[in-house]
């Protein structure tokens, strides 16, 4: 790690997230579709999918967390050093962020993973649906907190943090960048679904991937040293 330059470092973060969307991926594609059936709950049917699918997904959220934390602290040292934002309370916001993202990127890849298998336990155990899905609901209720908690500090505060600093130009991207964010392409994502459901999974991890490219490609030059 010592050889290697800040926009090494940084690019880190793209391998990362591209574990992650792989992880995600294997998670979110047809694992759970929309339906009209009354009987299912919120409208949502759980399919039974391979396990193996959800362990593989847990252990690619869980090695993409080492090299997205050698890329979050070396853009955050970029960021203070180079630019000194780090009294800026828009920059504070996407430092928590980051910071959040190394604990939790690993916890919700394992937490979600944990939902399916319950359910795919339950249909292999009664043979219940909806019995499996309320196996499954009653497992939700015991993460949901910080689940819900995590995607607010990490995708909500990095992506008005991020959004603020381009709007503002404390960064040097052009202002389409902005765009470059978890939020904002995971509701680019959403269009996918009309495609085939589930085909918006992985959407949230690339608009990391993109933010940190930026980042990477913009903030420090090719072979800089911070």
């Amino acid at each position: 790690m010592k050889n290697m330059t800040s926009r090494q470092k940084i690019l880190l973060g793209c391998f990362a997230m591209a574990l992650a969307m792989i992880g995600d991926f294997l998670l979110g594609f047809g694992t759970f579709s929309m339906t009209g059936d009354s009987n299912v709950s919120m409208g949502i049917a759980a399919n039974v999918v391979p396990d193996w699918r959800y362990a593989v997904s847990s252990i690619l959220g869980f090695l993409c967390v080492p090299f997205f934390a050698v890329a979050a602290i070396e853009l955050l040292r970029v960021m203070e050093k180079k630019y000194g934002l780090q009294d800026q309370r828009l920059y504070r916001l996407f430092k928590i962020a980051n910071w959040g993202g190394i604990l939790y990127f690993a916890f919700i890849h394992i937490g979600i993973c944990m939902l399916p298998v319950v359910f795919n336990a339950g249909m292999e155990a009664t043979g219940d649906a909806a019995a499996s899905v309320g196996m499954m609901l009653r497992v939700l209720k015991s993460i949901a907190a910080p689940m819900v908690a995590g995607f607010i500090v990490c995708d909500g505060f990095v992506t008005v943090g991020w959004i603020g600093m381009v709007v503002k130009g404390m960064v040097p991207v052009k202002k389409i960048a902005l765009i470059c964010n978890p939020l904002i392409i995971a509701l680019v994502g959403q269009l996918m679904n009309l495609i085939a459901e589930g085909l918006d999974s992985g959407f949230e991890s690339f608009g990391w991937l993109l933010m940190y490219l930026v980042c990477a490609m913009k903030l420090v030059g090719k072979k800089e040293r911070i």
